[in-house]
């Protein structure tokens, strides 16, 4: 199913349910391996916030884990607690 704008329709509707919900930031994990996943939340808005090095096994190698982190305006009147 890649290339048929699945990923990109989910993505952009978790963004809208999140920003609806008051969210203020939303975190993605990604392999460090898979470009067209980074590229997908970076053209969305998100940006790379660190990475894990070796944090699982899979595929007979270990894997980093990519995080990408999105800031949204919301909420529009935070509280603390």
């Amino acid at each position: 199913h890649r290339g048929k704008g699945y990923g990109r329709a989910l993505l952009t509707s978790l963004v809208e349910r999140a920003q609806a919900r008051e969210v203020h930031v939303m975190v993605g994990g990604i392999d460090s391996t898979n470009a067209e996943s980074i590229k997908l939340h970076e053209e969305l808005g998100f940006t790379h916030s660190g990475t894990v090095t070796q944090a699982g096994y899979k595929f007979g190698r270990w894997l980093d884990l990519a995080f990408y982190q999105l800031t949204l305006t919301t909420p529009t009147d935070p509280k603390e607690g």
